[in-house]
């Protein structure tokens, strides 16, 4: 222990002598793009070529593996430009985190490093998703559709998420002295209320799975990434909450403390005082929309897969098991045991290929251990053997032959199935991003109206579930405002039954959408609509300093008040 207190006193002296250094942050800044230049003169590209999903860099040139449609302009700069940006996030991180410590509370010297490492941060970010994903056949890695404008849409919601923090670091930074006040008092308990409500989700599914962690011998990283991968999730389900009890008790604390009423008298208006509330619930909504476009879906439907795999003792995750699919023009029979979430990284286990004549008889049949699918109509079996047919007997059995490494492999290319054509029947809306969804309209054109309402519906809720943090936010703030004990109490247990209202509608809303009882467009946006609509009337009520409606079902069954004994105006 008094190690570890001499290690912070030392740290702590650095920082102080740092701060002391004159020109040390430019200097340093200087530096790192020195750095740059040097690594960008000497062909740092060349020797570290970026890695591309189908696609190798050979002496400098891009070329496209077999089934990878032929690189484009965006695909070649992004070739040049990531492995330059790789560098940058190592050498600028340390630069900006030095910066960081020897500023810390200048917020003037913070805004323009922060604006940088956002940007830096966005497109290392943007140029790391094209490698991944834009590449093979435009982003259809089980052989959906492609759909290349919501695709680029993702990461136009990328760039914009990430320049949402020195946005609101840059208002702070030009913000008067009561809203720097306001903006400092709301972000401590929205910051604790995040926290807290993400470590006790965390913790209540750790204790709900820790048996199947733990029965599948999962080691500690692969727990750990697991719960990584599913933040975006977390944030999108956990933030309404954290908004809504930061606004009551920032609030309520300055209602109490009278500082509203200081705020008032100096000539400011309602809307002026919750100003910075407002743009910081506009914030988070809009990060919350980048991570509910793709992402938190996403997270979702990874989680219940790698559970499954964790249940069937699999290093893969599993989205679909038990699958038999039956090709009505080739007449192939396929049984697969279990097919994953994503075909990039795992493959589809124990399948079974079965060919038969005009008579239903077999003519050949596939067995293999495991397989997957090149975008480009390429299936690669592996560790497995065919059998021939003839006469519907088995007239010969070959063993896969080896590859260059040594292991049993069979590519074939006359296969017109692809893994999502068998597994599309079972997709799951709630599981997809917009993207995945606009694949699966596209591909389903004639599907009967009540066959896409869920895909519709689910497709519109992207876009509207997010905004219910600036609902929430247009109704607890009038209510939190109250200048006396009781008001307070009212406010807090009204805005806390409006949350559990607005969750019950959107689930509600939803629902009837997905059975169109309501036009799945306009289904989503009705509790948004009817709760900022309420948020306005409250407002309004406040911003002219009268007493809020009262909403209370009960007022109708109290008695009116009686006068017990008449006054006697004669002996007055």
């Amino acid at each position: 222990m008094s190690g570890l207190s001499s290690f912070i006193g030392k740290l702590r002296l650095l920082r102080d002598r740092s701060q002391s250094w004159p020109y040390v942050g430019r200097a340093t800044f200087a530096l790192a793009l020195t750095t740059m230049i040097l690594l960008a003169t000497q062909g740092h590209h060349l020797d570290n070529p970026a890695d591309l999903e189908g696609y190798q860099i050979r002496g400098g040139k891009l070329i496209a593996e077999e089934g990878a449609a032929p690189p484009g302009p965006v695909l070649k700069a992004v070739s040049v430009l990531l492995p330059y940006l790789n560098a940058w996030m190592l050498v600028g991180g340390v630069v900006y985190i030095f910066i960081l410590l020897r500023q810390w509370g200048n917020v003037r010297k913070l805004v323009f490093p922060t604006w940088v490492a956002a940007v830096s941060v966005a497109f290392w970010l943007i140029c790391s998703d094209i490698a991944q994903h834009l590449g093979p056949m435009q982003m259809t890695e089980m052989g959906e559709p492609p759909a290349l404008a919501a695709y680029w849409v993702k990461l136009v919601l990328l760039f914009i998420a990430g320049i949402c923090v020195p946005s609101l670091l840059h208002f702070y930074h030009l913000s008067s002295i009561m809203d720097r006040y306001t903006l400092r008092t709301f972000l401590a308990p929205l910051i604790f209320c995040f926290v807290a409500f993400t470590s006790l989700w965390l913790i209540m599914d750790l204790l709900d799975n820790l048996k199947d962690f733990q029965e599948a011998e999962a080691s500690l990283g692969r727990v750990i990434l697991f719960y990584v991968g599913i933040l975006p999730a977390i944030f999108v389900e956990v933030m309404p909450a954290a908004i809504l009890l930061s606004i009551l008790y920032t609030l309520t604390r300055m209602s109490r403390s009278n500082e509203l009423v200081a705020m008032l008298g100096f000539g400011r208006s309602i809307m002026e005082i919750l100003s910075p509330l407002f743009l910081t619930a506009l914030v988070v909504a809009t990060i919350s929309m980048a991570a509910n476009y793709y992402w938190a879906p996403r997270a979702k439907g990874q989680k219940q897969a790698v559970m499954r795999g964790l249940e069937g003792k699999q290093k893969d995750s599993i989205m679909q098991s038990s699958v038999m699919y039956h090709d009505p023009l080739s007449q192939r029979i396929w049984f697969i045991s279990s097919v994953p979430f994503s075909m990039r990284d795992s493959r589809l286990r124990s399948i079974q290929v079965r060919e038969q004549d005009a008579k239903a008889q077999p003519t050949r049949v596939i067995h293999a251990d495991s397989a997957t699918w090149i975008p480009g109509g390429i299936w690669r079996f592996f560790d497995g053997k065919e059998v021939l047919y003839k006469d519907g007997q088995p007239a010969e059995i070959r063993p896969f032959p080896k590859n260059a490494e040594g292991r049993q492999q069979i590519d074939i290319r006359h296969f017109e199935e692809t893994p999502w054509s068998m597994v599309s029947y079972a997709l799951k809306p709630d599981f997809m991003g917009v993207p995945e969804i606009v694949s699966y309209l596209k591909a389903h054109p004639k599907d009967p109206p009540a066959r896409l309402a869920p895909f519709a519906a689910h497709y519109h809720h992207r876009f509207a579930m997010p905004w219910q943090i600036l609902a929430l936010t247009l109704v607890a703030a009038p209510l939190g405002i109250a200048y006396s004990r009781r008001g307070a109490v009212g406010g807090i247990a009204g805005s806390i039954f409006i949350f559990f209202v607005l969750l019950f509608l959107n689930n509600l809303c939803l629902n009837l959408g997905k059975g169109l009882h309501i036009a799945p467009w306009f289904s989503s946006w009705i509790p948004h609509l009817l709760f900022c609509s309420l948020g306005i009337i409250l407002l309004y009520y406040r911003s002219q300093n009268k007493d809020l409606p009262n909403l209370s079902p009960f007022k109708f069954f109290k008695k009116p008040a009686k006068i017990v004994r008449a006054r006697n105006r004669q002996a007055a």
